[in-house]
Parts: structure tokens; C-alpha cells; sequence
């Protein structure tokens, strides 16, 4: 297929926006498609990625490095032939302006289709834009509070303990469904339909608000969330309207499956503890009641102390 451009301006110095990118090991954090990247030495790495719905893996080597400037790879070795470079310009002391190119050669049919539909193209700009969540996010981090004004990762039991044990249970209802069939798998859908839509509501009613009090830009990073579910949403419905039975279901579920995945894994990650730390107790004790009165308690996802 033809390369994919994008270009994104993020809010940080072009020595942290290089820094991040020469890190492939956090491409999964905001790459949707990119699995794992393993770091084999300082030129070398190993990924696993799904192009078009299929899994590959294959080596890469860095082929040129220039500090604040540009860095490029390309693959080496396995079944997939990619490349890519990001190019950086300083904007500003605090603005930099990032440019993304990749190349697939994909070698099967469904990857084929894929680059017809333009996915790579797709994937590629949502991987920018949160490349800019993600680093300008980081890029003001504040250190971890002191003891008494915020509840750390290992206190049980608050929001987001919550939010990621009903994580938890999507998952393992993904994987459920992926490996039923029948009467068993559309059941099995039907649970998975409604407890992400009920687990999206507590989020946009408890936890969007804090993205806007606590995130420059918090608005928009709010509606991008927005935006994200209503699509899962609609992808929900689609496959509720074929059926568990239907020929297309199986591979139309899968697409489904990596981007609420992909979506989960940045929450989990970095937007989830980065509020965590952003935000006092009795903020998260606030929360935790907000998602309460917006989760049906009968579902049973986990809520201590739902009425």
C-alpha cells in the first residue's frame, strides 16, 4: 500500500517529543494495531501487530537517528514488510510539531481489504492523536502527592478499581463470546452489549467531568472519549442486528474487540492513574458516588456499597 502521513503539533519541547518516540516500547500505549514492541538492543526491537485483523510479528532495525530531528526503522526478517519515520520542527520552546509516515506491504487478502478501507489511514490519525493525549498528559505530571491528599494505585477499592475490575469482566466476556457459538454466543453478546453501555455511562458521568477539571484541553478530551463509545456503540448495534450467527459477525467482532481493547489499554495505562494522582480523596469519594447513582447496582459490576 501506498505510505500514511499524519502530522500532529503537541504541547511539549521537541526533545521530550523525540525522547517519547524513540521509546517503542510504549507504541502500544497510543499505536491502535501495535501489540507489544520488545527492545532487542539499541537498534533492534521485536513487534507483534495486527494488520487488517491478522497477527504478525517481525523484527525492525533503526535506520537513521538524529537527535531532535528525525528517527526511522524498517523491518527485518518475518512475514510483513513496514517501515517508518517521524520527523520533528520545533515550534516554539514548548511546541513541536511531529510527523508520522508509515509504510505496510501487507501479504494477505485481509490486509489487502484493509488498506482498501483506508484503515491503516484511520489508525495512524488516532494514533497521533493520542500520541498528543499521551505526552502532553505526561509532560505534566505532577509528583505523586503526599501522604493524606490522594489515594495511590494500591489503595482498594476507589473509582477506579472499580472501572477496572468491569475492564476485567469486558475482557474476559470478549474472550468469551470469541470462543462460543449459538444460543451461547449471542447470550454471552447480549451480556457484553449491556455491560458496555452500562460501564460507558458511569465513566461519561463520573469520569469525564474530572478529565475537564484536571486535563488542558479537558473538553475535547472528554468528547473524543465521547466519540470513541458512541462509535463502539454503534458497532455494538451492527452486530446485534446481524446476530451471533451471521458469516460477517466473526470478523467484524474481532475489529470491534482491538479498539475497545486499545481504548481500554490507554485508561488503564495513563489517563486512569494520571487522575488518580491529579485528583484529592475526597474528589475520588465523590466520583465513586457519582458512578453508583449512574450504574444499575443489579448488574452486580463490582460497586461496593451501591444501595
Amino acid at each position: 500500500m501506498p505510505d500514511v502521513n499524519e502530522t500532529v503539533e503537541v504541547h511539549v519541547p521537541i526533545r521530550t517529543a523525540y525522547d517519547q518516540w524513540t521509546q517503542f516500547e510504549s507504541f502500544p500505549r497510543f499505536m491502535d494495531g501495535v501489540e507489544s514492541v520488545r527492545q532487542i538492543d539499541d537498534r533492534r526491537s521485536h513487534w507483534v501487530v495486527r494488520v487488517g485483523g491478522v497477527l504478525r510479528e517481525f523484527d525492525t532495525e533503526i535506520t537513521e537517528r538524529r537527535p531532535d530531528e528525525r528517527i526511522a526503522w524498517k523491518s527485518i526478517g518475518g512475514n510483513t514488510s513496514h517501515a517508518g519515520a517521524v520527523t520533528f520542527h520545533r515550534l516554539s520552546d514548548q511546541d513541536t510539531q511531529v510527523t508520522v509516515q508509515l509504510s505496510w506491504h501487507p501479504d494477505g487478502l485481509v490486509e489487502r481489504v484493509g488498506s482498501a478501507l483506508s484503515i491503516d489511514d484511520q489508525e495512524l490519525r488516532a494514533g497521533a492523536r493520542r500520541f498528543k493525549e499521551f505526552i502532553e498528559h505526561r509532560s505534566t505530571e505532577a509528583p505523586a502527592p503526599e501522604a493524606g491528599t490522594g489515594i495511590g494505585m494500591s489503595d482498594p477499592g476507589d473509582v477506579f478499581d472499580v472501572l477496572l475490575g468491569q475492564h476485567e469482566q469486558i475482557k474476559a466476556l470478549f474472550e468469551q463470546v470469541r470462543t462460543a457459538s449459538g444460543d451461547t454466543r449471542q447470550r454471552l453478546f447480549d451480556e457484553l452489549t449491556l455491560l458496555m453501555d452500562t460501564h460507558e455511562h458511569g465513566e461519561q458521568r463520573a469520569v469525564h467531568p474530572a478529565i475537564c477539571e484536571v486535563f488542558a484541553g479537558g473538553a475535547q478530551v472528554a468528547a473524543t472519549r465521547v466519540e470513541e463509545e458512541a462509535q463502539a456503540g454503534q458497532a455494538m448495534a451492527e452486530l446485534k442486528a446481524l446476530g451471533a450467527e451471521h458469516p460477517d459477525f466473526e470478523a467484524k467482532f474481532a475489529e470491534l474487540r482491538q479498539a475497545v481493547l486499545a481504548h481500554a489499554r490507554y485508561e488503564e495505562q495513563d489517563e486512569f492513574p494520571w487522575l488518580r494522582e491529579q485528583l484529592s480523596a475526597d474528589r475520588l469519594a465523590q466520583m465513586a458516588d457519582e458512578l453508583r447513582a449512574a450504574q444499575n447496582p443489579d448488574l452486580h459490576l463490582g460497586i461496593q456499597g451501591a444501595p
